[in-house]
């Protein structure tokens, strides 16, 4: 190894340990707060009066403000960087979280929803971006999958949490579901506090890295810019981004596989009661086992991507074998086969989350990163609107299989769109003569 080399082995290694675990916290707490009404909903439901329809419109109105609100908070992060952004969405989405646990009748908690949507926007493309300005090309898939392995690390810790609170705790008077909205957001804000001290906007802010490092890392990242600019793809303007196909393609098949991914975070705890019929405890301890297996698969899957530099047919392989699981908890003749059918599917729609997202910094970079990030998430804010409704009348039609089958719907399409996008040679192949270049 040359000295060149081993100060980009370094450098790296530093970045990794400094900045993916706290990120991934950062993200596992974001993702409780979004998701813990799913668990709230086995007993705040009944206690509110709530059917599955109006269920799923709670679910819907969380991505209203979220869809107009998102590339308009990437733009601020953009401009006052990740430190000071990122720390305002955790304090303010923590603090109506907690909120939510005075909320006396459905409309309080149709509020709290509204509001959780404008204050988180901009959360996760804007990690996204931030990870623009710290990792070349060739680490991307891997890292993203890392840091989304919130997705099933969330549950996993959540879940046995949540059903425990909402069987056992009821101090003061009040429901279990009601603490678990106020324990499940008080870290929010504290993590939120320690964003502000802790986050390094960019490599030349760093001060825990060497003046060499902080070079190799910048060099390297503007190479990669200006082979972007080079090989077509350039720093688009703000309205040029809404005119770019390719930023809405990969938003619409964004949008499908997030409607599925929505549909099952909302209605996991309740499809698992239905089957399995036991208490709420052990929902919990049950929703673990699909998370625990797809929080191995991500990573492995993800490094198989950067290896071979392929980012297209890892994410259609993987939904493939998340649509089949899902068929299999729909088909399946006992309690144990249906569950299984749920951890095949946490591995495919998991392992699919790495390899995705490098899609489109193949040919954004800069603020049109920024942008154009914000603008595909925001096509899963739509699609969540949609879901939201869409599952609500399924599932009060047709049980949890209606909206299982919703959810496979959703697969077969964004697949079929996938698999019908050109993706030009230079960007289908870069990853990989990067990796090729460096070894």
């Amino acid at each position: 190894m040359n000295p060149v080399e081993a100060i980009g082995v370094r450098t790296m290694s530093k970045i990794k340990w400094r900045l993916i675990p706290f990120v991934l916290i950062l993200y596992i707490i974001n993702y409780i707060d979004r998701s813990n009404i799913g668990f709230a909903a086995l007993t705040m439901n009944k206690e509110l009066a709530i059917s599955a329809s109006a269920f799923g419109a709670l679910s819907a109105v969380f991505f209203v403000p979220y869809f107009f609100c998102e590339v308009p908070s990437n733009l601020l992060l953009h401009r006052y960087g990740a430190r000071k952004w990122i720390a305002r969405i955790m304090v303010t989405w923590g603090i109506v979280t907690t909120l939510a646990m005075f909320a006396q009748n459905y409309w309080h908690i149709y509020a709290v929803r509204f509001f959780l949507g404008m204050m988180e926007a901009g959360f996760f493309p804007g990690i996204l971006f931030y990870f623009t300005l710290w990792f070349p090309q060739k680490e991307r898939a891997k890292v993203v999958a890392l840091f989304m392995l919130a997705m099933p690390a969330s549950n996993f810790i959540a879940a046995p949490i949540s059903g425990w609170i909402l069987d056992s705790i009821h101090w003061l008077g009040l429901g279990g579901w009601r603490w678990l909205f106020f324990w499940e957001g008080v870290p929010a804000v504290i993590l939120g506090i320690i964003t502000w001290f802790f986050l390094t906007n960019s490599p030349d802010e760093a001060k825990w890295l060497t003046a060499e490092e902080k070079k190799w890392l910048i060099t390297k990242l503007e190479q990669e810019n200006t082979t972007k600019s080079g090989g077509g793809t350039r720093h688009v303007k703000f309205m040029e981004m809404f005119s770019d196909l390719r930023v809405w393609r990969i938003g619409i098949i964004y949008m499908v596989f997030a409607m599925a991914s929505n549909a099952l975070m909302m209605w996991n705890a309740i499809i698992i009661k239905d089957f399995a019929q036991v208490s709420n405890t052990t929902v919990g301890f049950l929703s673990m086992v699909p998370s625990l297996f797809g929080m191995i698969a991500m990573p492995l899957w993800a490094m198989h991507s950067d290896k071979t530099g392929e980012r297209k047919y890892h994410v259609i392989i993987a939904i493939s074998v998340a649509t089949i699981g899902a068929l299999l908890t729909v088909f399946g003749p006992n309690p144990t086969v249906k569950l299984i059918g749920l951890v095949i599917n946490s591995i495919g729609s998991l392992s699919a989350l790495g390899p995705f997202w490098t899609i489109p910094t193949l040919f954004l970079a800069g603020a049109s990163a920024a942008i154009g990030t914000a603008v595909i998430n925001s096509c899963n804010s739509l699609g969540g609107f949609f879901t939201g409704y869409i599952t609500g009348y399924l599932k009060g039609a047709f049980g949890s299989n209606g909206v299982l089958l919703f959810v496979c719907l959703c697969y077969i399409v964004g697949m079929v769109i996938l698999a019908t996008m050109p993706l030009k040679k230079e960007e289908g192949q870069q990853v990989k003569s990067m990796n090729s270049a460096s070894n």
